[in-house]
C-alpha cells in the first residue's frame, strides 16, 4: 500500500448510481474513490477535474470519499458496498481474496522494490537480515509488512521461529520503533520513507534484496464490473496514463493541495520520494505472468500459515483490455 508514492497511495474506488447525466437522459454512474490526499496523479485529477472529464465520455463521474491508507479497510468497504475501486498490494490482496470478496483485480503495477523493506536504526548493531535472529520486528498482520519479513527470512535462510514478530497497526508502529521498543520494522513507502528521514533509520534490506513479488493491484467491485465494464476500462486508461506521467516527473505530483503542514512532503523526504518514484513502473493490465506471481504469493502465505487454505487467484482477475467492448 504506497500512499505517498501513488497517492495511494495506496486509493480505493467503488461504484454506485446517482445523479442525472446529460447523455441522452441516462442516469449517470457515480464512481466512489477514496480521497487521494495531497500527492499523486489522482490528487491532481481531483484538483483539475481531469478524471471526471475522462469518465464523462462513458457517462460517469467521481465521488471522492473516505481515506484508506492500507488495503484491508478499503477491501472491507468494497465488500460492504460503500466503495468500488481500490488500490493496495497483492500481499494484502490475497488475504482479502480469501474471505469471499466482492471485487476483482483489473490492473497492476510491478513491485516497488526501492520503496519497501526492513528498516533498523542507524546505530543498530543489526547489519544483515541474518542478524535479525533473536530480535524483534514490528509487522502488520497478513499483508505487505509480514510478507516482506517472512520473505526476507526465507531468502537469507533465517529460521522464522528465531525472529519475534510484534504485530502492530502501521500508524501505531512509528512511536514504538522510534523509542527502540522493537529492533526493526518491516514496512512500505508510506511509512518507510518517514522512518528513514525522521526516525534516524536506514534500510537493512529493500524489496529487491528480499526478492519481493509484492505487486500493486487495482480492484473493482463486482457490481461495477458487471453493470458498467466500460467505466472500469475508462478508469484503467486514466490510471495507466496518469501513473506513467507521475513516474516521468514525480516532483510535479507532490504537494498538490498544500505545500505545508503534515500532509506536505518537504526536504529530505521529498528527495527520497522523488528518487523512489523515478524507479517505478506504470500501471498495466494483468497478464498470465502477473497472475503466476500473485499465485506464488498466495502459495507462500499458505506455506507460512498466514493463509489457512489454498487460494486460486486467477478466479479473482479480469482482463481489462476486453472490458466494455462489444462482443462479436
Amino acid at each position: 500500500m504506497r500512499k505517498l508514492l501513488l497517492a495511494l497511495p495506496l486509493a480505493l474506488l467503488a461504484a454506485a448510481c446517482g445523479g442525472t447525466g446529460a447523455a441522452a437522459g441516462r442516469e449517470q454512474v457515480v464512481v466512489r474513490i477514496s480521497d487521494p490526499g495531497n500527492s499523486g496523479f489522482l490528487a491532481v485529477a481531483k484538483r483539475d477535474g481531469s478524471l471526471d472529464a475522462a469518465l464523462a465520455k462513458v457517462n460517469a463521474k467521481v465521488k471522492w470519499a473516505g481515506d484508506f491508507p492500507v488495503f484491508a479497510p478499503a477491501a472491507q468497504a468494497i465488500n460492504a458496498g460503500s466503495l468500488d475501486i481500490a488500490t493496495g498490494s497483492i500481499t494484502a490482496g490475497v488475504t482479502a481474496l480469501a474471505v469471499r470478496p466482492s471485487f476483482k483485480i483489473f490492473a497492476t503495477v510491478p513491485p516497488d522494490l526501492a520503496g519497501e523493506g526492513i528498516v533498523v536504526k542507524n546505530d543498530s548493531p543489526i547489519k544483515s537480515v541474518a542478524d535479525l535472529a533473536g530480535r524483534s520486528v514490528a509487522v502488520g498482520h497478513g499483508g505487505t509488512s509480514e510478507y516482506l519479513l517472512l520473505k526476507a527470512l526465507q531468502t537469507f535462510n533465517v529460521p522464522v521461529e528465531k525472529v519475534k514478530r510484534v504485530y502492530l497497526q502501521p500508524p501505531q508502529t512509528a512511536p514504538v520503533f522510534g523509542s527502540g521498543k522493537v529492533d526493526a520494522w518491516s514496512t512500505f513507502s508510506t511509512f518507510l520513507i518517514p522512518a528513514v528521514t525522521d526516525l534516524d533509520a536506514r534500510v537493512l534490506a529493500d524489496g529487491e534484496a528480499i526478492g519481493s513479488d509484492n505487486y500493486v493491484i487495482y480492484v473493482a467491485a463486482d457490481k461495477l464490473l458487471r453493470e458498467h465494464p466500460e467505466v472500469v476500462r475508462a478508469l484503467f486508461d486514466f490510471i495507466r496514463q496518469g501513473s506513467a506521467k507521475e513516474i516521468a516527473d514525480p516532483a510535479a505530483y507532490l504537494n498538490v493541495f498544500t505545500q505545508t503542514g503534515p500532509q506536505a512532503v518537504q526536504g529530505e523526504q521529498k528527495d527520497l520520494v522523488v528518487d523512489i518514484q523515478r524507479k517505478g513502473r506504470p500501471a498495466q493490465a494483468v497478464t498470465p505472468t502477473e497472475i503466476a506471481k500473485y499465485q506464488d504469493v498466495a502459495r507462500f502465505f499458505l506455506d507460512q500459515k498466514v493463509l489457512t487454505a489454498p487460494l486460486d487467484v486467477s478466479r479473482h482477475v479480469v482482463d481489462v483490455t476486453t472490458l466494455g467492448r462489444a462482443r462479436p
